[in-house]
């Protein structure tokens, strides 16, 4: 997969199918438009590419918002970029947000974007999807310029997992209800971050990373070419109260599954 920061990196490339979107967690749904946008690739003789974004645009647009709800993110620009190669990814377009991105009108991006500089093929759009200033752009308008412009627009649809929309905001929200179980079933793998073991705890590398909320949870601790199954209490902090690990020592967790604090005994196995 090619990854490109900025617009002046792009070089253009045969029939780009093409998504817009932040893609947090690149969850299940994420990846089955991922799949679809690849097909779309193959049956056009072209090469699937997404625009994404960097700062998350909701760090930016509410950013006293996002720090008194707790907005954090689910994946790191790094795990973002290798959970879609894993996926499949042709190229990784992303670009900058900041406030004067922010104010670029849908009908600008459309055309000075996607079809003056990548020469968007097809456009593949999620159900619900808005986009530009304000977020007023639409699939209906997205599909007018189509027409006008000379690509294709697809609607991804809806998709729901227990009768639920399947979305970030939803796998976040159940973290931080210590929820973990569901959350990785809807992301498709166990949530993970990395960090440094400083003062007794685990601190993320990346603090915009979101930590899951759970008073005993099950995690995988990879160390070096080493890892350990231990218990964990996550909140404000990450403890590790049953492994012993070096001030400064750099681990990577995966949050496997709540835990009963009543009834699990702590234990810790290579």
């Amino acid at each position: 997969m090619d990854v490109i920061f900025g617009l002046e990196n792009w070089k253009a490339c045969r029939n780009p199918v093409v998504t817009v979107g932040s893609f947090d967690g690149v969850h299940v749904a994420h990846r089955a438009m991922i799949s679809l946008l690849n097909h779309y690739a193959e049956v056009d003789e072209g090469e699937s590419v997404l625009v994404t974004f960097s700062p998350h645009p909701r760090m930016v647009l509410h950013s006293d918002d996002a720090y008194d709800h707790r907005f954090r993110l689910l994946s790191t620009d790094e795990e973002k970029a290798d959970l879609l190669e894993k996926a499949g990814l042709h190229k990784l377009l992303v670009l900058r947000f900041d406030q004067e991105f922010s104010r670029i009108p849908y009908g600008e991006f459309i055309e000075k974007v996607l079809v003056g500089t990548l020469g968007v093929k097809r456009m593949l759009v999620g159900y619900n999807h808005n986009f530009g200033h304000d977020r007023k752009g639409s699939y209906e308008q997205m599909l007018e310029y189509g027409k006008k412009s000379g690509f294709e627009v697809d609607r991804f649809p809806e998709q729901m997992v227990h009768h639920q929309h399947l979305s970030s905001t939803r796998i976040r929200n159940l973290l931080l209800s210590g929820q973990i179980s569901l959350a990785n079933e809807l992301l498709g793998y166990n949530y993970g971050l990395k960090g440094k073991f400083r003062h007794g705890v685990v601190e993320p590398e990346n603090p915009d990373k979101l930590l899951p909320s759970v008073q005993s949870c099950l995690v995988k601790v990879k160390r070096g070419g080493h890892f350990s199954f231990t218990v964990c209490e996550s909140g404000d902090s990450i403890g590790l109260p049953d492994l012993k690990l070096e001030e400064g020592e750099t681990v990577r967790l995966e949050f496997i599954k709540e835990l009963d604090s009543h009834r699990h005994e702590a234990s810790v196995f290579d």
